[in-house]
């Protein structure tokens, strides 16, 4: 993972300091104080997500070139000239600021550098300000509602890709996606996927998994055309002779006990009717158990097809910068094709009301 000390919350504008809470945009990796990305609510480098590129750190400063100054500095320890912008003394490596504690030389006594900070290699006790590794219960990141990757390292695999890679995939929604990818594949989890089961192939293309979104809306519906034809062709005109012959109005909304009895008595005597009658009830019922089967399953498939599209990009091998281009044009949503398919469901639901 990337060091970001010292370098500028584009927020807020002051350097990360060791500990703090950092996040990162999943499209161009830019770095945020969590905070300060939950007060803007989105990446402020758009622009970088237009052409695919990445954020990158600024360039760090270059150092004075002291053999051109005038050696005014006398070292107090040693008493040797030294460069005017100097901070340590070239000879014996005391420090020229006078304030040896807030610039301590590591170059030129390590032993006492680490002596002065004990957590030098690992920049804070409680990663994530957490006493849990990985600042979470259990050894999971500490979720966040606004945090682009769900809590998830913009590092840890997801199979062999990184959490980043994956987000730049996925951008819509990914503090969702990530946490589900992620135990899916290390703790063997799942979530109950409820757009995916309200949606089913609708839900597939919308996330651009065409061929099995296609199968799925397909055979949806033709359930559903087959529920619409059986229904008015066979079942209403037949419920409404079957409820004529044991005297009860079709348009009434209530029956008396007695009507109850005859209809059920009539349809004792002809069993052949009884198919017709609940037929459209199947039909309906094989929607609900695909709709089902696509709520539980739709998480892994979205992860696989993921995984997948990644591979195949890689194998291609493009620049970088096309790379992430190809990405982002892979990845995210297609919101077209759902309002389409939208659009059609409402008119096959609404045009049987009015033939």
């Amino acid at each position: 993972m990337l060091d970001y000390t010292g370098i500028k919350c584009p927020v807020c504008e002051k350097p990360f300091q060791a500990g703090d809470d950092i996040v990162v945009c999943p499209q161009c990796g830019a770095p945020y104080h969590r905070e300060c990305y939950q007060k803007e609510g989105k990446c402020k480098f758009e622009e970088l997500h237009e052409q695919g590129k990445n954020w990158e750190p600024p360039a760090p400063p270059q150092k004075p070139d002291v053999s051109a100054e005038i050696k005014d500095q006398e070292c107090p320890n040693c008493g040797k000239l030294n460069a005017h912008s100097a901070l340590f003394c070239d000879q014996c490596g005391a420090s020229l600021s006078g304030n040896p504690a807030a610039h301590q030389n590591q170059n030129a006594n390590p032993a006492s550098a680490k002596k002065q900070n004990p957590y030098a290699s690992n920049p804070t006790p409680f990663p994530g300000a957490s006493p849990f590794p990985g600042g979470g219960m259990g050894g999971a990141p500490m979720p966040f509602a606004l945090d682009p990757l769900g809590g998830v390292g913009p590092d840890e695999l997801i199979d062999d890709i990184p959490a980043s890679e994956m987000a730049k995939l996925v951008q819509t929604n990914t503090a969702y996606y990530l946490p589900v990818f992620r135990n899916l594949k290390k703790y063997k989890r799942n979530r109950f996927n409820f757009c995916a089961f309200l949606f089913s192939g609708g839900w597939m293309i919308y996330r651009k998994q065409y061929k099995l979104g296609a199968l799925v809306t397909g055979l949806v519906f033709a359930l559903f055309i087959a529920y619409t034809y059986v229904s008015m062709v066979y079942t209403l005109p037949l419920l409404s002779n079957l409820l004529t012959q044991a005297g009860v109005d079709p348009q009434a909304t209530t029956y008396t006990t007695q009507q109850t009895t005859a209809f059920f008595e009539l349809l004792a005597q002809n069993p052949e009717h009884i198919l017709p009658l609940l037929l459209p009830m199947l039909f309906l019922g094989l929607i609900l158990i695909i709709m089902i089967i696509i709520g539980i399953c739709g998480n892994r498939l979205y992860m696989n097809h993921c995984i997948k599209t990644i591979h195949e990009l890689r194998e291609e091998n493009p620049p970088a910068a096309e790379y992430n281009v190809q990405l982002q044009t892979r990845g995210n949503v297609n919101v077209p094709a759902a309002i389409c398919l939208l659009i059609c469901y409402m008119i096959m639901t609404w045009l049987p009301r009015f033939l």
